[in-house]
């Protein structure tokens, strides 16, 4: 779950509402600066499942120690690694693209998105079962790999998918989580013009509302991108337990909250 904390308490959205506005704003993509990539349909897929493995696990919603609702960066890491998983299987089911790009997803979680936050850590000091995810997903690759019998030309291919993927699941959580409540900027690095453009360009996200923001430079076809979202509203407390939590997001309402990215 992404949470917030906003002035009417805290605004709860699923991660799979998540990938929902994601699918919704990658579908925008696209103008004479930023070519979409080809195919692209598998682009746009892998931003509507890359967070599927979440599904069961947001049915029933859990606390932490102090009993605050625990989104999703306060997971134990066995937890993360395997609705992470979960994600993945979801994804290969809709196709070998789909399921090469969510896999680099996953594996990106925790290997600082593969780059592109930093140097990558080294796997062999990483958790157990960070390290089993990670292989187990790069036999996945492997195999989709060769199924798809592309070579160096997928490879291409799903390099430039991969970091397109990112900057819309992070464009997303500057929405939704704490970037545009901050009132901060943010980066997307290395976001690709084309297929083979490796050194990509930097997109500055600022505030441009309530709920709204800018990006520059401007990478959509419209000039404006609805980026409607679900959510809840539950209070802002400590609950007694997991259940108590599952029964207050259950019982709150659904909401569709009105977002949008504009050119700054």
């Amino acid at each position: 779950m992404i949470i917030a904390r906003v002035p009417d308490g805290l605004r709860v959205i699923t991660q799979t509402a998540h990938q929902e506005q994601c699918r919704a704003i990658m579908s925008a993509w696209g103008n004479a600066d930023f070519a979409r990539l080809r195919p692209w349909g598998p682009v746009v897929a892998a931003a509507g499942v890359h967070d599927e493995g979440w599904r069961q696990w947001e049915q029933h919603p859990g606390v932490d120690g102090e009993g605050h609702p625990r989104g999703f960066t306060a997971m134990p890491v066995d937890e993360h690694c395997a609705i992470h998983a979960r994600s993945a299987a979801e994804a290969r089911a809709q196709g070998a693209r789909v399921g090469l790009l969510v896999g680099m997803h996953v594996i990106g979680l925790t290997m600082r998105r593969l780059g592109l936050d930093g140097p990558m850590p080294v796997l062999g000091r990483r958790d157990a079962s960070v390290r089993a995810l990670v292989r187990a997903e790069a036999r996945h690759a492997r195999a989709l790999r060769a199924g798809a019998g592309e070579g160096p030309r997928l490879a291409s291919w799903a390099w430039a998918a991969y970091r397109l993927l990112q900057a819309v699941d992070v464009l997303s959580l500057y929405l939704t989580w704490t970037g545009l409540g901050s009132g901060d900027d943010w980066t997307l690095p290395r976001v690709p013009r084309c297929e083979g453009d490796e050194a990509g360009a930097d997109l500055r996200v600022s505030p441009a509302g309530e709920a709204a923001c800018s990006v520059a430079p401007w990478p959509f076809g419209p000039e404006v991108v609805p980026a409607a979202v679900e959510c809840r509203m539950i209070d802002d407390r400590a609950y007694d337990d997991d259940a108590d939590l599952s029964a207050a997001v259950q019982a709150a309402p659904v909401e569709r909250v009105l977002m949008e990215v504009t050119a700054a």
